[in-house]
């Protein structure tokens, strides 16, 4: 509903009779700045000018909060907005998931992967890589070891399942080492060319059928719960604004009301 605000709010938060059942106490506005109790004239303006203050940083509070809550109504994937959490997803998802899902699960997932690699391989795709500075704001160390500790048990499934050994695919091995390099493993899913397709098909139906079933679901909603950092970043400083501007009015009350508790009455 805040994302009314910006357009209504102030119909609704200045209306004369809104402000006249919000308006502060005089005789508490008088208490609460010691004004004189024979100037009732002074002590009732006072109130009035507090309450409109008051008024406008919860209107402008409100409208910031709006403003955050139309960014995410917008750009944030419906996975998130569906479901609030990962469990809830691979409950509802998994039985309904099939094999070509999951080849588009592990693409998906395998993108992002990529994508948050923000400090190797960036002049392989010098056109398409996104800033790294952008990138850092959101980095998903979690996901990132998932995906790393999935996609190299789903492909050691495969693997065993062909009667092939790691070292059958040099391509995918790191130079130095000698070791699976999870990239090299990533990049043919995310950006397949046609002789790769039957194998990474082939590792997605491998992870539909061993126990990373529900790992590869987490990876999906984990990649959603990450992507798009930049409007993530605008909506939560739009609720960081907004729910800032709301705080001041309560510790202006919270501390105008202990100041007049210790203070002598006039």
């Amino acid at each position: 509903m805040t994302i009314i605000v910006p357009f209504l709010g102030s119909v609704i938060l200045f209306n004369q009779a809104v402000v006249d059942l919000l308006s502060i106490s005089p005789e508490v506005v008088r208490r609460w700045f010691h004004l004189t109790s024979e100037r009732p004239d002074e002590a009732k303006a006072a109130a009035h000018t507090l309450t409109l203050s008051r008024l406008y940083l919860v209107y402008f509070g409100l409208s910031f909060l709006g403003f955050g809550s139309a960014v995410f109504a917008l750009f944030c994937p419906e996975s998130i907005k569906e479901y609030p959490s990962v469990t809830n997803y691979q409950s509802v998802e998994g039985p309904l998931a099939t094999k070509p899902r999951f080849r588009i699960l592990l693409r998906h997932a395998a993108h992002h992967f990529c994508f948050w690699q923000w400090s190797m391989y960036d002049d392989l795709f010098p056109l398409t890589a996104a800033s790294r500075t952008l990138r850092r704001l959101g980095e998903p160390v979690d996901f990132r070891r998932l995906f790393i500790t999935v996609i190299l048990e789903v492909y050691g499934s495969w693997g065993r399942a062909r009667g092939s050994a790691p070292d059958d695919h040099e391509q995918y091995q790191d130079e130095d080492s000698g070791r699976l390099d999870p990239w090299k493993l990533a990049r043919p899913m995310a950006f397949s060319r046609r002789t790769e397709e039957w194998w990474v098909d082939e590792l997605a139906d491998t992870s539909f059928d061993v126990a990373t079933r529900n790992d590869i679901l987490a990876l999906s909603y984990m990649a959603y719960d990450h992507s798009k950092p930049l409007w993530r970043v605008l909506a939560a400083s739009f609720y960081a604004v907004g729910f800032a501007l709301l705080l001041i009015p309560t510790f202006q009350t919270f501390y105008n009301v202990l100041s007049s508790l210790f203070a002598r009455p006039v």
